[in-house]
């Protein structure tokens, strides 16, 4: 492995990492497999291999996009490896994944893939973020062919296996079973590090990749002193099911609380004096989708720093709520809001106040 200190780690390494993730089942041996690669691996690399490793090209509070379809992907793979479409189309069908069966051409054509690389240097863990960041920076008149070439040079200057891992982070579809509930576990290991103060660093920042990174620098003590940050997205608190009515007594020690519920998108609002961003459920900055929330906000909410969590409901003419889709169809919208916000109006409803005025609540 190359490890040295003057010496870049091998994305190789990650996509070997994460063959091993994908082919057992076994919790322990996952995190112990991802503990001693986090140990193993440079500062540098910490944040960029957690959140390559979990499928995301970026940090998950970072609200860059690749904006890659499957077609521009497709096609990339076709030139690459000139497959018979129809091969590839069983790959998948044997495999049921989209990375496996790219692996499966890329291997039966591997001696097409490198006919443009002038140097076969291997690929190292920040030169994929690298590339990766230059395809989510392409924009305007144009990109499109700019992307598809980046792609090329990427897919091209990879191993078969490195492919396989390489689309999964393209797409956002990594399914190996590691989840970041077993990279927390990971980190706690690696660092040694008790996994209360890890899962509280991961909600502060609503991203493990960072905790890693900082803790692989500074240890306990310096995931200890994370606190809210405004216009930094927090991991949402999720209901867990109950079985019946019973269940949920039991849970609450005999004394619950029952209110409807609203057939709703999850919100969390930080605000900071006259500065309103939203954010959704995925943790995507949606505040452009939604400007009455925000002046409602604005006028309302007198506090300078606030972050609060609720629903918006899409309302009907009648008053009443209005079908999901209807509201996802705001969220989507990014052009002519004024008219769609009259199309469909929505409401607010609040239910926490996660922090006010630097206190965390």
């Amino acid at each position: 492995q190359k490890t040295v200190s003057n010496m870049s780690t091998e994305f190789r390494t990650l996509a070997e990492l994460c063959e091993k993730l994908e082919g057992t089942s076994k919790r322990l041996l996952m995190k112990d497999l991802a503990a001693d690669f986090l140990k193993r691996i440079h500062t540098d690399e910490v944040e960029p291999a957690t959140s390559m490793i979990l499928g995301r090209a970026f940090p998950k509070w970072d609200q860059r996009t690749l904006e890659v379809s499957w077609a521009t992907l497709s096609g990339v793979i076709k030139r690459l490896t000139n497959v018979d479409w129809k091969d590839f189309r069983k790959a998948f069908n044997d495999t049921g994944d989209v990375g496996a069966a790219t692996k499966i051409v890329f291997e039966k054509t591997g001696g097409i893939r490198r006919q443009v690389m002038l140097v076969e240097e291997p690929l190292t863990i920040l030169e994929v973020r690298r590339r990766l960041e230059a395809i989510a920076e392409m924009a305007g008149y144009g990109s499109r062919e700019r992307k598809e070439r980046l792609l090329e040079i990427l897919l091209g200057a990879a191993t078969p296996l490195e492919v396989k891992y390489l689309v999964k982070i393209l797409i956002g579809e990594m399914r190996t079973g590691f989840f970041e509930g077993m990279m927390e576990l990971a980190v706690s290991e690696a660092f040694q590090i008790p996994l209360d103060v890890v899962q509280r660093a991961s909600m502060f920042t609503g991203d493990i990749a960072e905790v890693a990174a900082i803790a692989k620098v500074k240890g306990k003590k310096g995931i200890m002193n994370l606190q809210f940050q405004l216009f930094r997205p927090i991991r949402l608190m999720m209901a867990q099911m109950a079985v019946d009515v019973s269940e949920a007594l039991r849970e609450h020690k005999g004394k619950s609380a029952f209110e409807y519920k609203l057939d709703g998108a999850r919100i969390q609002i930080h605000k900071l004096r006259d500065n309103v961003k939203v954010y959704s459920r995925r943790l995507t900055d949606v505040t452009q989708s939604l400007p009455e929330v925000v002046q409602l906000i604005r006028d309302q909410v007198k506090a300078n720093e606030a972050i609060l969590e609720g629903e918006v409901i899409a309302v009907g003419e009648d008053g009443n709520p209005m079908l999901f889709q209807h509201l996802m169809r705001r969220f989507r919208r990014v052009h002519d809001i004024e008219e769609m916000t009259k199309q469909i109006p929505i409401e607010l409803y609040l239910f926490d106040l996660l922090y006010l005025d630097g206190k965390s609540l």
